[in-house]
């Protein structure tokens, strides 16, 4: 009991009243598209370092704003992202990751993972607090202090 081809145009699909009927094919073709959807996902490629060049390094990289938090601690002043922040424009790096506190388990995690590199990024708000005159004693004691477990656990 067809009456006309459905809003879009479709020769497959005939509206009743309001309502609209989708043929067989119609059917068929969406199984097949779910089937292919979730074949695709649940059976995609899986990588192992052995599809890698010998040479090639895996690691992470991080922002200082991003990871460290301590935003108000051991002389660190407000940067130009605290600044950005602050004034309403989403959330902020105070605690972050909270890095600066915690950077014994992220690189412990880092050597949990196997990755073979890390770029970090320096604040220099806590390691040149006024922007210039002298470094802050205990931003640079941080990132020595992580440098040095890097080094520790075979990160270079």
């Amino acid at each position: 009991m067809w009456t006309s081809l459905c809003p879009q145009g479709c020769n497959e699909c005939r509206m009743i009243g309001t309502e609209t009927e989708t043929s067989s094919s119609h059917t068929f073709m969406l199984s097949f598209l779910f089937v292919n959807l979730a074949v695709g996902v649940l059976g995609a490629d899986h990588y192992s370092r052995d599809d890698f060049p010998v040479d090639f390094l895996f690691g992470s990289g991080t922002s200082a704003y991003q990871v460290e938090g301590a935003a108000n601690e051991d002389g660190r002043t407000p940067s130009i992202w605290d600044t950005f922040a602050h004034a309403g424009h989403g959330g902020n790096g105070d605690v972050a990751c909270d890095g600066y506190h915690k950077y014994k388990e992220d690189v412990r995690l880092m050597v949990e993972t196997g990755l073979d590199a890390y770029r970090f990024s320096i604040s220099w708000s806590r390691l040149l607090p006024n922007g210039r005159g002298p470094v802050n004693p205990k931003g640079l004691q941080y990132y020595n202090n992580l440098i040095n477990e890097l080094i520790s656990n075979g990160r270079p």
